[in-house]
């Protein structure tokens, strides 16, 4: 897939599944007798954070010709800078205050990391499929 297409699909499905995440968390500290509030630049941050981590995708170019030992050690780099956008951003607009907070947005990035790659190895199956089609439909043709 073009490397820019992957960023901007991975930057849509990271800001979908944080506000996804965020809207379930709301759900369930309201039925728990807590009020979240969600401040008017929250959700701008939270798409500015998706594109920001989308960014580090460039660390996982040309995947398919690694061995086992640089998929995980490009892997693991590539999780922690999203973590450490994600920390910083969560400090610098207040996503999170104490260690409680910072828990919960480790849990939801955790839980959002494994969703992107769920879906971006979906999203590719289902383009190598069409390919696959396009390219089966074109020799019955001949």
């Amino acid at each position: 897939m073009n490397i820019m297409k992957k960023i901007f699909v991975q930057s849509m499905v990271i800001s979908t599944s944080i506000l996804l995440l965020n809207g379930i968390n709301a759900v369930i500290q309201h039925f728990a007798g807590n009020d979240m509030i969600l401040l008017w630049y929250h959700p701008i941050s939270i798409v500015l954070a998706g594109s920001l981590c989308s960014l580090p995708t460039f660390l996982l170019r040309d995947m398919e010709s690694w061995s086992r030992k640089t998929f995980a050690v490009r892997v693991t780099l590539h999780c922690l800078s999203l973590y450490a956008v994600i920390v910083g951003m969560g400090y610098l607009f207040g996503w999170f205050t104490g260690l409680d907070g910072l828990a919960g947005i480790s849990f939801v990035f955790f839980v959002t990391y494994a969703f992107v790659w769920l879906s971006s190895h979906w999203l590719d199956q289902r383009d190598a499929k069409m390919i696959n089609h396009a390219l089966d439909s074109i020799r019955d043709r001949e």
